[in-house]
């Protein structure tokens, strides 16, 4: 017999010392394995003798007939546990799933360049109800789809319904919770994280991009705006998009093309070679230019005409001789840019309103999580992000990182965020000065603990093998800032949550 899983914290191991010291056992044999595979011949031996000893040490317990039984009893409602936890994810998915069929067919549509029919309307209305009202709707819409709706509402009351006691629900609770961060860890290694601001963002600009039409996506720095920019070119259109980056010395020639000379039978001859924008276009790929408002006013005026182009039309290229060329189906601008605050993002221009109006209604806002949170709420987003960023297959932390730790370095990087944003809502006064208060300006000019930020930090902790403290890693965090009394800030933030900077 063996015990399976990892969450511990799911069987009741306060409540026997026999069950914790069994899992304890358990936990260390799977490291010694994963040392086992890694290990040199020198090791090998004494890894294999410790998986011995341990497996020795566990045997001797579960050969107790009172420990089996305890155990067997243990497992069994963690069984139960995992069960009702898989059911209540299993009904989350489906929600998200009906929402990206509903997606689909909206861009589907788009992408044809015609109407949805009736059918189709009624289908969008039906998956787009509440699981518990999908039922009728479906049916509406697909007479085959009738039956499953009624069967997910009566899955979502059930599972609810057999959480008989508390303590139950908070096991099912954190192995809900679990199965969240794998599956956000998942997501976050694919590329983006993505919360219900993503989420809806894609839905609404990828059917605008499948009709070539530009995206702008404006918001504050480390809020995963070229993440999510590189997310609709590759898993929304289905395409390796070419990126550019902003800066100021960039010139249209580099990114539209230009002549080069060449060596070609014994002969010196000059060819046109074409830059990224000129590739994606005759490709059809995707372009984002990240930081579009670092790059020179030159580029931005030719940026003005290329906006209006779609898919089917023709450019003539200026680098080239005026030669003509037909933009090729696939491809589509997606451009980033940082907020133009006062005191920050130095080098970047405000983009002229003839440029911004060139994306229409396709200009969006990435804010940073939970930035619809007050400061006294959980900031759910940054707290999964944190965890995702850290956690390994099983959802279980590195050395050196506890739970604790995590949830607040993830409350201070969320108020480091508000503040940054100048949110002026309860809390925000106890960390800004009066004279900024009085001027209207944020805590924080020029740093703040971003996502970006939190998953690097996390991860050097993670990756220190316990030789590094999350408190060490915050310290350098706050001593790299240049801005004086940005540190400060950060500091007070950091020091609020518990942390011992120094």
């Amino acid at each position: 017999m063996c015990l399976r899983g990892s969450v511990t914290s799911m069987l009741p191991i306060d409540a026997d010392p026999v069950i914790s010291e069994a899992l304890e056992l358990r936990e260390e044999m799977r490291l010694v394995r994963l040392a086992l595979r890694s290990s040199t011949e020198d090791h090998r031996a004494a890894h294999q003798a410790s998986l011995d000893r341990l497996h020795a040490q566990l045997q001797d317990i579960l050969n107790e007939p009172q420990h089996r039984a305890l155990i067997d009893e243990a497992l069994d409602e963690r069984a139960r546990t995992l069960r009702l936890a898989a059911w209540a994810r299993h009904e989350e998915l489906a929600g998200r799933a009906r929402s990206a069929q509903a997606s689909a067919i909206i861009t589907a549509a788009s992408a044809a360049s015609r109407k949805l029919t009736a059918d189709e309307r009624a289908r969008v209305r039906a998956l787009r109800l509440p699981a518990t009202h999908a039922a009728a709707g479906v049916s509406t819409a697909n007479g085959s789809g009738a039956s499953t709706g009624a069967a997910t509402g009566a899955a979502t009351s059930n599972w609810l319904l057999r959480l008989s006691s508390p303590e139950r629900r908070d096991a099912v609770l954190e192995a809900l919770g679990s199965l969240r961060i794998r599956d956000a860890r998942r997501q976050l290694r694919d590329g983006l994280l993505l919360t219900d601001q993503m989420r809806g963002i894609i839905a609404e600009a990828l059917p605008a991009l499948t009709r070539g039409e530009p995206v702008l996506l404006v918001g504050e720095t480390g809020g995963a705006k070229t993440a999510l920019a590189e997310h609709l070119a590759l898993h929304g259109l289905g395409r390796e998009p070419e990126l550019v980056s902003g800066y100021g010395d960039i010139t249209s020639a580099q990114l539209i093309g230009s002549h080069e000379l060449r060596a070609e039978h014994g002969a010196t001859v000059s060819a046109f070679v074409p830059g990224p924008l000129l590739r994606a276009m005759i490709e059809g790929r995707p372009v984002i230019l990240d930081e579009i408002n670092a790059m020179p006013a030159e580029f931005l005026k030719r940026l003005n005409r290329i906006l209006q182009l779609r898919p089917g039309d023709t450019l003539g290229v200026q680098e080239d001789a005026g030669r003509e060329i037909t933009i090729a189906r696939g491809f589509a601008i997606l451009a980033t840019a940082n907020e133009q605050t006062p005191h920050r993002y130095r080098g970047l221009d405000r983009l002229s309103a003839e440029l911004v109006n060139r994306f229409g209604a396709n200009g969006y806002r990435v804010r940073h999580p939970d930035s619809e949170n007050a400061y006294e709420q959980f900031p759910a987003e940054n707290a999964l992000l944190a965890f995702a960023s850290v956690v390994d297959e099983r959802a279980a932390l590195p050395d050196g990182l506890t739970i604790d730790e995590v949830v607040r370095v993830a409350r201070a990087a969320f108020i480091s965020q508000q503040v940054f944003a100048g949110s002026h809502g309860a809390g925000f006064t106890d960390y800004v000065s009066t004279e900024r208060e009085i001027d209207g300006r944020p805590g924080l000019d020029e740093a703040v603990l971003a996502p970006r930020t939190l998953v690097a930090v996390l991860q050097k902790v993670a990756g220190g093998a316990g030789s590094v403290t999350l408190d060490r890693a915050l310290t350098r965090f706050v001593e790299s800032v240049m801005h004086r009394e940005d540190r400060r800030v950060l500091a007070l933030i950091l020091e609020g949550q518990g942390f011992q900077l120094g």
